[in-house]
């Protein structure tokens, strides 16, 4: 056809080509400079490579944006909006510099939503924290302890990289007033509110990939922190997490510390605030303000103390010309607590200073000095850190109780004289630290076996005839994925086996399966790439283990994991079915708890059966047969720590301790029975796959 055109006409086509495509290039010159370049260069602290990426990154408009609050106009800024992926540029305001014309050009436009590639933005994390009430125009805002405690932390790192966001929700008695006029932020509606989210309990943090969540008060501060110095290596706060990075990275249910900072010392002040009224003439302190004033009086209990106490002889040395190092070291005997943890500061004394702000606040005269020496020392000395009353001049609202500040006289309750550290040898008199005489085990299990109750054995694992080949699996999601040692990969793999083909039995397209304690994540990676339809969660609260188990799902290309780094209690988010493999102690009863809790299937291997003991969460015995019977809680301990003695099969106390372990996990499917599930007891398959070889399997009545 095209042989028979004249070569006039074929001109004449080519030409007609050639103008329309130069019409279709400056058209879509036009639009790109209306729209992706419409923003002038401005002068000031937004052209910094920091602030102003914008300027030399390429970004796309995506719409109008009509959520700006009054603070983004008066300069010009960028901050994230909606979708947590997308950013608002406002322009500025004429400010009289030499770019006026174009200033005010750029401040006639409307403000944009845009998405931007810069890494400057990309990489900042989301926090979350609830409030009771929308800002005032003066910023006052009527919130939770713990959003008022993550806020006064923000103010004191001054400027950390994280992008603050309100989520308004129904008021919670106490509250409390803060004022943000110094913080960004942006309110959020629960409506707009990424899914990952509602995954837990707020405050939380939403990591800049977009697939991981990190909550818990400790650990959304921690995570603050750790990435503000990440980014910014010479911040002040730098020093905050102590040596190794360590601070209140324990878990509550295993920490004491951790726990009377996130959960004592938070109730202890709703508590004040919720049944205080108009103080007369005598006080009852607190009694945790009481623990803390005795903490304060022992001697410190921090890494390498006899270099540090050294040091400090040294130092006073060189300040006394008059005085020998001898000298030194017999007029001070060790080293006193200077603030909470040892004698530098750390996260754990900007969590407890709101606490004490508020109760001092509340309850303070100048009688005070005479009951709590120590804590009024300590407070002065944090109030002294540069930034410290920035922190708490946030708090607004708190006023003093008390009717005569003349009159008035303060109650002491009686507390051990420990400190607030588990290991304190204090805390335990040798007579009642020790759980494994035979004495004691043999008594114990008598009166579990007078119960009538025996461990009911299947033959089989449940869904032993389930199919499984490890062939089929990528390297990633073997054991040998993991990097485990080559000795360990077989047995690792005979356990995951098991848990896995219970789980595949139960499992059904839609259900959310929830890997608690997943550490690097073995067992939740092969059940997300066997069950692509199913939403797979991996809940851990090492940050190391889960950074590992997020790079081997990268690599897998898997859609259907999200990451939690959390304690259990935190985790409020759907479960269909929640497994663990050797979850310690009272976390695999926490599992169970919350697995009971939303009537969903329990596939729990314990662990660390020793690690038993009673928490602001659970109680023990689980069962109410066994906390009706004469076994007390110290019987109950003793059967725990003797189930670890489960060594070989020469040890003399092997089967001892494979009868106190089974009467363990007897109470808890006894408790399970108790509450409408039907349950299976099996060991693993082999059992030398490992000595914590119980396999517990739970599924409600009336289950799919």
């Amino acid at each position: 056809m095209i042989e028979s055109c004249s070569k006039k006409r074929m001109l004449l086509a080519i030409v007609l080509l050639g103008g329309l495509t130069l019409l279709v290039l400056m058209l879509e010159s036009h639009w790109t400079s209306v729209g992706a370049r419409s923003y002038p260069t401005v002068s000031g602290k937004n052209t910094s490579s920091e602030h102003g990426c914008w300027l030399h990154e390429e970004y796309q408009i995506v719409e109008p944006c009509h959520l700006c609050t009054g603070k983004h106009k008066n300069s010009f800024d960028i901050h994230k909006e909606r979708n947590f992926h997308n950013y608002c540029i406002c322009p500025p305001k004429s400010s009289g510099s030499s770019n006026d014309a174009e200033n005010s050009k750029a401040a006639s436009k409307q403000c944009l939503v845009v998405s931007l590639s810069c890494s400057d933005f990309v990489n900042m994390d989301d926090l979350f924290v609830e409030i009771f009430s929308k800002p005032t125009d003066d910023g006052d805002v009527s919130v939770s302890l713990e959003t008022l405690i993550t806020t006064c932390t923000l103010k004191y790192c001054q400027n950390p990289h994280v992008s603050l966001s309100l989520v308004l929700k129904t008021a919670v008695e106490p509250s409390f007033t803060i004022n943000l006029s110094s913080l960004d932020y942006e309110l959020i509606d629960q409506s707009n509110l990424p899914s990952l989210v509602n995954m837990c309990q707020l405050p939380l943090v939403l990591i800049e990939d977009g697939c991981t969540v990190v909550a818990g008060l400790c650990g959304i501060l921690r995570q603050v922190i750790k990435k503000t110095t990440l980014l910014s290596p010479n911040h002040f706060c730098r020093d905050l997490l102590g040596f190794r990075h360590g601070c209140l990275m324990a878990c509550s249910e295993s920490s004491m510390w951790t726990r009377f900072c996130e959960v004592d010392m938070i109730g202890t002040v709703k508590d004040l605030i919720l049944n205080i009224e108009k103080l007369n003439n005598i006080v009852i302190l607190p009694k945790d303000i009481v623990r803390f004033e005795t903490h304060l009086a022992q001697p410190l209990r921090v890494h390498n103390i006899q270099k540090k106490t050294q040091d400090h002889y040294k130092s006073l040395h060189k300040k006394s010309s008059n005085s020998n190092l001898n000298d030194c070291q017999e007029n001070i005997s060790v080293l006193e607590h200077t603030f909470a943890e040892g004698p530098l500061m750390t996260l754990a004394d900007i969590v407890l200073l709101p606490c004490f702000y508020i109760v001092l606040e509340t309850i303070r005269s100048v009688y005070l000095q005479q009951y709590l020496p120590l804590t009024l020392k300590w407070f002065q000395l944090v109030m002294a850190v540069e930034h410290t009353k920035d922190a708490v001049g946030i708090i607004k609202g708190v006023k003093n109780m008390i009717l005569d500040k003349l009159y008035v006289k303060y109650s002491v309750p009686d507390v051990p004289r420990q400190s607030l550290y588990k290991s304190d040898p204090r805390r335990y008199k040798p007579r009642n630290r020790i759980f494994t005489r035979q004495e004691d085990v043999e008594n114990s299990l008598k009166m579990a076996l007078e119960l009538g109750i025996f461990p009911d054995w299947q033959t089989r694992p449940f869904g032993w005839e389930q199919e499984f080949d490890w062939s089929s699996l990528p390297n990633e999601a073997h054991p040998e994925g993991g990097n485990l040692p080559l000795l360990r990969q077989e047995r690792k793999g005979q356990q995951l086996e098991n848990l896995t083909k219970a789980v595949l039995k139960v499992a059904r397209p839609g259900h959310t399966i929830v890997d608690f304690c997943s550490g690097s994540g073995h067992l939740g990676i092969i059940l997300a790439h066997l069950l692509p339809r199913c939403q797979v969660v991996l809940l851990e609260n090492k940050e190391e283990s889960l950074t590992r188990a997020r790079q081997r799902v990268s690599k897998l290309h898997l859609p259907n994991v999200t990451f939690c780094q959390s304690n259990l209690d935190y985790y409020c988010g759907n479960v269909s079915i929640g497994v663990s493999l050797h979850a310690c102690g009272v976390a695999t009863d926490l599992v169970i708890q919350r697995c009971i809790q939303q009537r969903a299937v329990f596939v729990c291997c314990p662990c660390c059966y020793g690690s038993v003991q009673q928490n602001h969460v659970l109680t023990y015995p689980r069962s109410k047969t066994f906390r009706d019977s004469a076994i007390t809680l110290r019987d109950y301990l003793v059967l725990g720590h003797s189930a670890d003695q489960t060594h070989d099969d020469k040890n003399a106390k092997t089967e001892q301790g494979k009868l106190c372990m089974a009467m363990i996990d007897v109470d808890r499917c006894m408790q399970a029975q108790e509450l409408g599930y039907w349950v299976s007891l099996a060991k693993l398959v082999p059992e030398s796959c490992t000595p914590k070889n119980n396999l517990l399997v739970g599924i409600p009545a009336g289950w799919g």
